[in-house]
């Protein structure tokens, strides 16, 4: 049973965040600020090219363009390095609640805390 990182969209099984996440990353992924893999930092997308940004991909970004200089530009300029237009924030609320709703027992179970104490 997947729930689903609010900040970037990412699926995790229920079983992995009880086990693999620490306590405090487990309050940051149920209050919807982030996961292990983003971090926090936001998802940003481009309407004109259709490319996504996340968190996750600083790495892999850093060495395609071969300098931190597409970090600041995604991250703290909000300019597709691709095209040059605006990006967006993505939230992944629908996914998250929904994830997190329908599992809701599960979580409890797992975590043994009630999910309305993350939320």
């Amino acid at each position: 049973m997947d729930v689903y990182c609010k900040n970037c969209g990412e699926p995790w099984d229920i079983y992995s965040v009880d086990e693999d996440f620490t306590e405090e990353e487990k309050e940051i992924f149920f209050k919807g600020k982030g996961c292990p893999a983003c971090k926090g930092i936001p998802t940003m997308y481009c309407r004109k090219c259709k490319e996504t940004y996340k968190g996750w991909m600083r790495r892999r970004l850093i060495e395609e363009y071969g300098d931190e200089i597409v970090i600041d530009l995604i991250w703290k300029e909000r300019i597709c390095p691709e095209c040059g237009s605006r990006l967006e924030i993505v939230k992944f609320d629908d996914e998250f609640m929904e994830s997190i709703t329908d599992n809701d027992g599960v979580i409890e179970d797992v975590t043994g805390k009630l999910i309305l104490g993350y939320l």
